[in-house]
């Protein structure tokens, strides 16, 4: 079995080819040349000096680029396509899966042009469609997909830990809301408002955030003409892994979505590093398909926000209880060798052409 896994969005696709070869399954990554910082293996993996032979690259200064991937994709048995790749995975003939990765599902996907209905048609034609995270199911079920498979994300938690912690200014809680700003997807909007009412109430809070996204400069100008400067710090980027990484050991407390009804790849970190997460869950949404709630502090609207944060800002011991939590929940529910296993099953029925019903049923089983 020679499988392919197109697309690297920060850089999940180059952990699970390393895992699954690591199983003695022949895996290869396909990127695009000089990549994104934050889709770059070697900003990634310290120890990568050089780029593996199993690393493929296309070359978007190519003009023929797009028959260039369609030509690496028909060397494979199988290929899992994540973001536009699904698109050129359908048109290489091949038994393909299409792995969601948040706005190609949420946001490209419903676009009534070109792209938008060809990444329809191709979500119809995979063998599986894998969504990692819940926020991700009203979209599921509004463009009708019925061969939808949700697999919790598959990702490092040795990396991300709570064991190189360096919290130093232990009189100020600072929070970390290292998200896009985008009010419509994300809520940033609630949380600069929130914000804004704590930190004219006390002087023992911060807030960090990043300069990234289309409505940030609106969420700025809340934070400015809220007369509390000094209260908070405006990193100028989006952050890579690694640095996520270290501000996550730094900080106490990470807030991330408002509106979508699930935690994203930044609460799981969080919550792997031990640190309290304020997120918006939808609660049914969770029971149905974990069985339990996250120990979080569920939060969608500005006074819920504000409340959260004033009771995590009142009692440290609080965020410490809360941060073991959410690790022990988070390991329980994301369990890497769990979740590999059911890649490595989802493989084998696809290439021996299981139907679509025995599938789910398999990976049920383990």
């Amino acid at each position: 079995m020679k499988i392919l896994i197109a697309g690297n969005i920060v850089n999940h696709g180059y952990y699970l080819v390393k895992l699954l070869r690591d199983l003695g399954i022949q895996a290869d990554l396909l990127l695009q040349k000089n990549p994104k910082e934050n889709d770059d293996p070697k900003k990634f993996d310290k120890d990568l000096k050089e780029y593996p032979e199993w690393i493929k690259f296309w070359d978007n200064s190519n003009r023929n680029w797009k028959f260039q991937v369609i030509k690496t994709m028909r060397k494979y048995d199988l290929i899992q396509a994540s973001t536009e790749l699904p698109m050129f995975a359908m048109m290489s003939f091949k038994p393909f899966i299409s792995f969601t990765t948040g706005s190609d599902l949420i946001e490209l996907a419903h676009e009534k042009n070109i792209k938008g209905f060809l990444l329809r048609q191709a979500y119809k034609k995979s063998k599986v469609v894998v969504f990692p995270g819940l926020y991700m199911y009203s979209s599921i079920r509004k463009l009708k997909i019925k061969n939808a498979i949700f697999l919790p994300l598959l990702w490092d938690y040795e990396k991300f830990s709570p064991k190189n912690q360096k919290i130093t200014q232990q009189d100020k809680m600072n929070i970390f809301h290292p998200t896009r700003h985008d009010w419509k997807v994300k809520g940033n909007d609630k949380l600069m408002r929130a914000y804004v009412r704590l930190a004219l109430q006390r002087n023992d809070v911060h807030l960090i955030t990043i300069d990234h996204g289309i409505d940030a400069g609106k969420s700025f100008k809340i934070l400015k003409n809220g007369n509390i400067e000094g209260r908070y710090t405006i990193l100028p980027r989006r952050l890579t892994q690694n640095e996520l990484q270290e501000y996550y050991q730094k900080i106490d407390v990470v807030a991330d979505y408002f509106f979508l009804g699930s935690f994203g790849l930044i609460g799981q970190e969080a919550m792997a590093c031990e640190k309290p997460l304020i997120n918006y869950i939808d609660v049914e949404l969770f029971k149905k398909f974990y069985g339990e709630i996250p120990p979080i502090l569920n939060a969608g609207t500005e006074e819920q926000i504000f409340d959260a944060m004033k009771k995590l800002a009142d009692d440290k011991s609080l965020r410490k209880k809360i941060g073991v939590e959410s690790r022990k929940w988070l390991m329980k529910h994301h369990d890497v060798r769990k979740i590999l296993k059911k890649y490595v099953r989802l493989y084998e029925c696809v290439t021996n052409k299981i139907k679509f019903e025995k599938i789910s049923d398999a990976l049920g089983q383990i």
